[in-house]
C-alpha cells in the first residue's frame, strides 16, 4: 500500500510477499475488505498508543495540546494508514473491531477535551472543534499544502502545526 496506494493493493501481491499461498490472506480475512479493514482497526490501536503516549500524566489544557500533537505527529509518520483509517472506501465501516478501535482513540480527545474545559458534561462543539482542527491541520500536512512562515523549520511538520493545536487548545480551554 505504502508503495502503490490502497487502490493498487491486492491480496495476492500481499500473499506473494509474505511468502504465502495465495489465497491465505483470503483464508483469514475473508476479502480485501476484511483485510484493509484490520489493518486501519490496528491503525486506530496505534493512533491510540500514540496519543496515550504523548500526553503522558498532562493534565488540564496541556493534556489536549499533546493529544492533538500526538494525533499530528502519528498521521504524518504514516500518512497511508492514516487515510486508510479515515478516508478509504475499501474497509468496512460497520465492522466491530473498527469501530471499537475507532472509538478507544475518539475516547482520548473525549478526555483530553474535558480536561482542558473543566466541564464534567461531554462538550460536542469543543470536541468538533478539536477534532476538526487536528484532522485538518494533518491532511494539509499530508497534502503537502502549508508552507513554513518565515524563520520556521520547513522539514519539521510537526512545528508547523504547533502554533495551531496551541491555538485551538487555548480557544477550547476558554471559551465560554
Amino acid at each position: 500500500m505504502r508503495e502503490r496506494g490502497v487502490h493498487a493493493f491486492s491480496l495476492r501481491e500481499c500473499a506473494r510477499r509474505a511468502g504465502v499461498t495465495h489465497s491465505a490472506p483470503g483464508h483469514h480475512f475473508g476479502d480485501i475488505t476484511g483485510l484493509l479493514t484490520e489493518v486501519a482497526a490496528r491503525g486506530f490501536e496505534r493512533l491510540t498508543a500514540r496519543m496515550r503516549a504523548e500526553r503522558g500524566d498532562a493534565e488540564g489544557s496541556s493534556a489536549l495540546h499533546r493529544i492533538g500533537r500526538g494525533y499530528v505527529a502519528f498521521a504524518v509518520s504514516d500518512p497511508v494508514i492514516f487515510l486508510l483509517m479515515f478516508h478509504s472506501d475499501r474497509v468496512d465501516r460497520g465492522n466491530p473491531k473498527l469501530q471499537s478501535a475507532g472509538a478507544e482513540a475518539f475516547g482520548e480527545l473525549v478526555s483530553a477535551v474535558a480536561a482542558a474545559t473543566g466541564k464534567s458534561s461531554r462538550d460536542e462543539d469543543a470536541l468538533r472543534f478539536a477534532w476538526s482542527g487536528v484532522h485538518g491541520m494533518a491532511m494539509l500536512l499530508i497534502d503537502r499544502r502549508l508552507k513554513p512562515a518565515p524563520g520556521e523549520r520547513a522539514s519539521d511538520p510537526l512545528a508547523l502545526a504547533e502554533g495551531t493545536i496551541a491555538r485551538i487548545v487555548h480557544t477550547i480551554a476558554t471559551f465560554r
